[in-house]
């Protein structure tokens, strides 16, 4: 029988090893109380999905991504203008993160079509996500919420953000939205009829609409204009609904739509329309004003409003006719001027927003090149319209598609003489970039469609393509390969392009009203450069230079009294800085020495 030999006995720990193990179970135990408070305080509503890495986030680790310039596919256009609109081809993260060194805190407007994830178009990490895909919607939250945190910094603080979508992740959008850009930011979830027809379905619904989702960077700060609309279509259609006051046509004697005199006495009082003015008051300002009661075929009725309220919110009342034969408003949204409207609606349409025609517009541009589903160019319009109020307003489409948000801004300057600019992002996946987008921009900024002679739309387009470099530990090493690709960031950043004068040491922008000197050498004859800079300025144009420094504390005081008239700033050190920030928390820029690599 075999007898198992006895087990070699461990040696007691000394009292050193005992306080020490329960030192590290103590510091264990703290970390793991931290842990659960921290998650604790975290919301308890929300999304919760899997962060699936794409292949393209896998560049970002060893490279940074930057831009540089194709001139060959630049357009100059029928009616140019300095401040081009940029067209940037090459993964949207990519370019989303190059953008953070140009345009973080001032873009105005953002429009994007991202893919529906209806399990037939949605390519995620070269895999086509189809609708059996058990992490379909994670893949999709994924990708997403990576660009629009991107985007969230890069709005202005009035900035605003349209989101098309339909059916398949609206509900998962607005949550993401919810937590990106925060609930008190929301604005509206606007249905928008693309199709009365539709595709009716086993239940009998008719798949009309989809949806346009809007948010503010800060809703306290955002304007939003209003849609225009016939005068006389306006005023011929408008009714009082349940929250109005007066009917049209009722005159002097008002049309109540609230109770009967006896069942809300305290509403019942008079008010005054002044001589010659559309001003309304409860209180009777001269002795010619015109006395309304809240009057119906002679029965005595109520107000909507106390007086008090009334005369709080007069602004919103408005008195048409001749005198004294007045009839009486309550404005709504949107309005025209001082004239009464409709009620506002909470669904987007008009015939114009139907993709066939957003199809048709782009046959009659490019003939016989397509592009599945383009959005037509009415709807982007009047969505831009609302919020690019600023004369040189920036507009982003980072899923550009065929570029309709383009053409839609264009048309808009065309119309008003404003000079806002588009910067669209897209792929070149099928030749879409270079065969699409960019034919199409050409097109209409130079009037030349396929289907005839147009009139030229204003504007000039720059082209660029996403471009990598190394990352290094070696800061200094890392800021001199980023200040040679600097000067299409520069370009990008002030609104402006390049000018023929390029020399070894610095290169000239010209944007409206200004020209720039972007100085990349290492060791550049300042004198020299600001001489041969001031030389190529023009006269009237407000003098920036951008001037290379090794410090991130900014230029060196001999330096910019070198610059004498020219606002001096430093390169690369505000890009190198948005790129470190974004760098992969895996990256070589947690390893950043000051010594030389190995």
């Amino acid at each position: 029988m075999a007898i198992d030999k006895p087990k070699k006995m461990q040696p007691l720990s000394t009292p050193r090893e005992k306080v020490m193990g329960l030192a590290e179970a103590l510091d264990e135990l703290i970390v793991l109380r931290l842990r659960l408070e921290r998650k604790e305080s975290e919301a308890g509503f929300g999304l919760v999905w899997e962060d699936i890495q794409e292949n393209v986030e896998g560049l970002l680790v060893a490279e940074v991504p930057v831009l540089a310039s194709v001139s060959t596919l630049d357009v100059k256009g029928g009616k140019p203008y300095e401040a081009p609109h940029v067209l940037i081809e090459g993964d949207n993260l990519h370019a989303l993160h190059t953008l953070q060194a140009t345009n973080r805190d001032t873009v105005d407007v953002i429009y994007i079509d991202p893919p529906y994830n209806t399990g037939k178009e949605f390519i995620y990490n070269d895999k086509l996500v189809d609708a059996e895909s058990t992490f379909r919607h994670s893949a999709w939250l994924s990708f997403m919420s990576k660009r629009l945190r991107l985007a969230h910094s890069l709005l202005a603080p009035s900035g605003l953000i349209f989101i098309s979508i339909d059916d398949n992740e609206q509900a998962n959008l607005k949550l993401l939205c919810d937590e990106v850009f925060g609930v008190l930011n929301f604005v509206t979830c606007a249905p928008t009829i693309m199709n009365l027809k539709g595709n009716q379905d086993q239940f009998a619904f008719a798949g009309t609409h989809e949806y346009t989702l809007v948010y503010a960077k800060d809703k306290t700060q955002s304007i939003v204009g209003q849609f225009e609309v016939d005068e006389e279509a306006m005023l011929d259609e408008w009714e009082t609904d349940e929250y109005g006051w007066w009917k049209r046509g009722a005159g002097l004697k008002a049309t109540g739509v609230n109770a009967p005199r006896s069942k809300r006495p305290n509403l019942w009082y008079p008010l005054y329309v002044a001589k010659d003015s559309t001003y309304v008051s409860p209180v009777r300002q001269k002795s010619t004003d015109v006395e309304i009661w809240p009057k119906t075929s002679g029965n005595e009725m109520s107000w909507r409003w106390s007086s008090t309220t009334a005369d709080e919110r007069s602004y919103d009342l408005i008195a048409v006719g001749t005198y004294p034969n007045f009839t009486i408003y309550k404005k709504q949204r949107p309005g025209l001027g001082d004239l009464p409207s409709k009620k506002p609606k909470s669904t987007l349409y008009k015939p114009e927003y139907s993709t066939t025609n957003g199809t048709n517009t782009l046959k009659k541009i490019l003939g016989d090149r397509s592009f599945p589903n383009p959005k037509p160019v009415d709807l982007i319009k009047d969505l831009v319209s609302l919020c690019a109020l600023r004369d040189d307003a920036v507009v982003l489409d980072f899923f550009a598609g065929s570029g309709t948000t383009l053409q839609a801004v264009a048309e808009l300057n065309a119309e008003d003489g404003k000079h806002r600019r588009c910067i669209l992002v897209t792929n070149n996946e099928n030749n879409i970039c270079r065969e699409v987008t960019q034919p199409r921009i050409a097109a209409i900024l130079s009037g030349k469609w396929a289907d005839g002679k147009h009139e030229a739309l204003p504007g000039s387009l720059a082209f660029y393509k996403t471009d990598f470099i190394v990352r290094r530990k070696n800061l200094d090493r890392m800021r001199s390969d980023i200040a040679r690709h600097t000067v299409d960031l520069v370009a990008i950043k002030e609104g402006a392009q390049r000018k023929g004068l390029t020399g070894t040491d610095f290169t000239m922008l010209t944007g409206p009203a200004k020209s720039i000197a972007v100085v990349t050498s290492l060791y550049p004859d300042h004198a020299a450069v600001h001489e041969a800079a001031t030389s190529a300025a023009r006269a009237d144009d407000a003098k920036s230079a951008y001037l290379f420094t090794w410090s991130d504390q900014g230029i060196e005081a001999e330096l910019v009294e070198q610059w004498e008239g020219w606002n001096v700033q430093p390169l690369p050190a505000e890009m190198l800085a948005a790129l470190r920030r974004l760098a992969p928390t895996q990256s070589l820029f947690d390893e950043a020495s000051t010594g030389e690599e190995g």
